[in-house]
């Protein structure tokens, strides 16, 4: 059987990317954020073998996810009328800051239906391919599993981040065939707890992560039965290669609020 795959994709630049606006609350993505979805768009080799789509809850998130993978969206739309992505909660971002909480589910699909028809908080624009899509968006996790969203309450708290990620872990382990192959669209700070992988980590930007940076992992357990995340060597190989810098100082906050400011862990 072929390995348990997902990838994982940290969003593109959002306004809160950009001079340290982690005060604006739940950003959309900037003129350079659409870019790089676009980029993402055009050179993830997978778009022909992902079963399921992940998203974080959170308008950056979506956005990239609708942006990046409508050819995915669109190939899996046709070969099966019901399918959904997936909007969980348990993917958005560590921090308490207003960057980091989400909007409620009608702000969000307003949002969202205003794109798809060419207006962005009033303002007449060029709707990026991937919107027509945005009917398929799930939400039915956020409002069974975190009842008080986007309050960032209970194991959604900043301070159970690690046991968050643990349970994430177990949920695609337990959730996915081995055949089936994965995408999850989150957040700079939070992949690094998914994923335990905290190398090369930016004390000063908080993440090691590039805007739309996508990394492979197979998910398995080791051997004292606890599951693991473990990136493929096409990964680790193609690290970068086709992300964009930018400011990601809000993902620094982030990462201290949880605990790792200054650590760097394997």
């Amino acid at each position: 059987m072929p390995p348990r795959l997902v990838h994982l994709v940290r969003h593109a630049q959002g306004y809160h990317n950009i001079n340290w606006q982690f005060r604006l609350r739940d950003p959309i993505l900037t003129d350079l954020g659409h870019s790089q979805c676009q980029t993402l768009a055009s050179t993830f080799p997978h778009h022909d073998s992902i079963t399921h789509i992940i998203c974080s809850p959170l308008k950056r998130t979506i956005q990239t996810t609708l942006e990046s993978f409508h050819p995915t969206i669109t190939r899996l739309v046709s070969e099966n009328k019901e399918f959904k992505i997936r909007m969980d909660p348990y993917f958005q971002e560590i921090g308490e800051w207003e960057c980091d909480i989400g909007s409620t589910i009608p702000e969000v699909q307003e949002f969202l239906s205003n794109v798809a028809n060419g207006e962005e908080d009033g303002v007449k624009v060029n709707t990026p391919p991937g919107y027509e899509h945005h009917t398929r968006l799930d939400f039915s996790q956020v409002e069974t599993l975190s009842p008080e969203w986007p309050g960032k309450v209970g194991i959604f708290a900043a301070t159970n981040v690690e046991e968050r990620g643990a349970y994430a872990r177990n949920f695609l382990f337990d959730n996915f065939k081995e055949d089936e192959e994965v995408v999850i669209v989150s957040h700079g700070g939070y992949l690094h707890v998914l994923s335990e992988d905290w190398d090369n980590y930016d004390e000063l930007n908080g993440t090691a992560w590039l805007n739309t940076e996508r990394r492979s992992f197979v998910v398995k357990k080791n051997a004292e039965g606890k599951v693991k995340l473990e990136e493929t060597e096409e990964s680790i190989k193609n690290r970068w290669v086709h992300s964009e810098d930018t400011d990601s100082g809000t993902e620094r906050r982030e990462t201290e609020v949880a605990g790792h400011h200054g650590s760097s862990k394997n």
